[in-house]
């Protein structure tokens, strides 16, 4: 979805003319979030695919059916010049129309390894656009290493870094991370100790009031140093705050902290078929971030590897200077070229 975003600005700011649509979920935050960009949104039914538990897919024919159908209709109302996806189960029955009907079709893979989606459309697409070169080989298209597209807010890189790191960001999403929040509370304590170091902290609706907890147990010349928070509206503003990162590594999470430039510790998420693991990979060799697989995440090890940057200095002007070659803030400005090439040879 943010990806989306971020191509619909970027071609905006380039052709103000320019009539673009969004097609998402109805239950979805999509609407919402579409809607708060000022753009246009509508509803398309979708259902995902359950490979572990078949018998919950026995309503997919019947949801796929009338999304291609409305697809279809979508598609023959708006009359577009070029259909853009970002993969997921709701872009199926939309691509699908769309390569029926011989539309140009320009797709966008945030993950090394591409998910399902995208690999089953990509015979429908002119070029995708990749994060990372390794995607190519799983994919029966033209690809194009653009990075992922970020949104506007997130195009300035942070310029002035501290010697050392004075402001930590956790990163735990909009949903949380038990894991993550656990160890922050175990090592907070310790690394408070540190004058003047403040961590800022997302945790997530569900554990707010945990955290909350965590931080009036504090000693108190402590607690104003320690800043939970569930969710944050100014997330760029907050990355760019930064000076290092702790998070998960979900795509467009790495995209935007690397557009803007910060370095990071990273707790891959385990499942999900495991490809937050391979997106770390050229992070964690360029040496812009560290990685703690999510089994070893407590409080000692995270303690362990963030007191490791805060007590070398070159070592974090390294993480600083890799991070900085690794974050491509105008990946969508890539991605409207290839949106336009794909147009102009229909």
């Amino acid at each position: 979805m943010f990806p989306a975003i971020a191509v619909a600005q970027a071609l905006s700011r380039k052709d103000p003319d320019a009539t673009i649509l969004f097609a998402g979920r109805r239950e979805g935050i999509e609407a919402k979030t579409v809607a708060s960009y000022g753009m246009r949104f509508t509803a398309i039914p979708a259902a995902p695919l359950y490979t572990d538990q078949l018998w919950r897919n026995w309503t997919l024919p019947l949801v796929l059916g009338a999304a291609l159908w409305q697809s279809w209709r979508l598609i023959d109302r708006f009359k577009p010049d070029v259909v853009f996806g970002t993969g997921g189960y709701v872009s199926v029955p939309l691509i699908a129309a769309a390569g029926l009907a011989r539309l140009p079709v320009v797709l966008q893979e945030q993950n090394l390894l591409p998910g399902r989606a995208t690999r089953a459309l990509a015979r429908f697409a002119k070029q995708v656009a990749t994060a990372y070169p390794e995607s190519s080989r799983y994919l029966h298209a033209p690809t194009v290493v653009t990075g992922t597209p970020v949104r506007t807010e997130f195009w300035r890189q942070k310029e002035n870094f501290p010697s050392r790191p004075q402001t930590i960001l956790v990163l735990g999403g909009s949903q949380g991370a038990h894991r993550i929040n656990q160890a922050v509370a175990d090592a907070l304590p310790t690394l408070l100790q540190r004058p003047g170091l403040k961590i800022v902290h997302q945790t997530g609706e569900r554990e707010i009031g945990t955290m909350q907890s965590v931080k009036a147990m504090l000693p108190t010349p402590l607690t104003p140093r320690y800043e939970p928070f569930a969710f944050a509206g100014d997330l760029a503003d907050r990355i760019r705050a930064a000076d290092l990162v702790v998070s998960r590594a979900g795509a467009s999470t790495l995209s935007e902290v690397s557009a803007i430039g910060v370095p990071m510790v990273l707790i891959p998420y385990p499942y999900a078929g495991g490809h937050q693991r391979l997106n770390v990979a050229p992070y964690e060799s360029a040496g812009a971030a560290i990685v703690i697989p999510d089994d070893e995440t407590d409080g000692g090890r995270l303690l362990r590897e963030v007191t490791s940057i805060l007590d070398d200095p070159v070592r974090y002007r390294k993480m600083v200077d890799a991070m900085r070659e690794l974050g491509r803030p105008f990946a969508a400005e890539e991605v409207v070229r290839l949106i336009e090439g794909a147009a102009r040879q229909h």
